[in-house]
């Protein structure tokens, strides 16, 4: 699957994601770079005052999973590291 037709299941279950709280979500790592041989890595942020729990995160990485068929890693914005930005701010594309 593509860089391209994975944004494009994933703006089709946009609803979906949103209704758990998430606000924006990007894709990062070897997916955004057209490596069609890796999971795929999500980074998201919540809307602010939402109840944000594991399992919502768990929810999201399902459905982008059954969107795609290709196992997904989901990780909270809030959550990276300081020194996690710089290295990979020019391997980020934004979805939602």
């Amino acid at each position: 699957m593509t860089r391209d037709e994975i944004i494009a299941a994933i703006r089709k279950n946009a609803d979906a994601i949103k209704g758990k709280g998430v606000s924006r979500l990007a894709i990062l790592g070897s997916r955004a770079d057209e490596d069609y041989n890796s999971d795929i890595d999500i980074l998201v942020e919540i809307e602010p005052d939402t109840s944000f729990s594991l399992l919502k995160l768990i929810d999201v990485e399902n459905i982008i999973e059954d969107a795609t068929g290709l196992q997904t890693q989901a990780t909270v914005r809030r959550s990276t590291s300081p020194r996690f930005a710089p290295h990979s701010a020019d391997d980020i594309v934004e979805i939602l």
